[in-house]
């Protein structure tokens, strides 16, 4: 595993119980903790989003099914840096992120 991935993993650990609340709350409360998170959190959903597209995180057919309809955002919060980030996720509204976490989140203890 190389370096990189490794500190990327590292800080998706760090920042899980975060992303859990994230997940549970209304998606009003979701878009106004993502505009006034700091830039470390935003990269936690930024490699989020990446390691969807890269594959790192296995996904089954339905779940592959269920994020379809948000490939797009998902790409662009993958390819964005800082503020980008918090637009790409503002345009689409706080409601696809919570679909997108409820997905992933018991994802991720599989692959740390």
């Amino acid at each position: 595993m190389s370096k990189r991935l490794s500190v990327k993993k590292k800080l998706v650990k760090d920042n899980h119980k975060a992303l859990e609340t994230l997940a549970h709350i209304g998606p009003k409360k979701a878009l106004v903790i993502i505009n006034n998170s700091p830039n470390k959190f935003l990269a936690v959903i930024r490699t989020l989003a990446q390691f969807v597209l890269d594959g790192t995180i296995p996904l089954e057919k339905h779940l592959v099914k269920k994020l379809r309809r948000h490939r797009h955002v998902i790409r662009d919060v993958a390819k964005s840096r800082g503020l980008k980030t918090k637009t790409a996720v503002n345009q689409k509204g706080g409601s696809f992120f919570k679909t997108i976490l409820n997905t992933l989140l018991p994802l991720i203890p599989m692959f740390l």
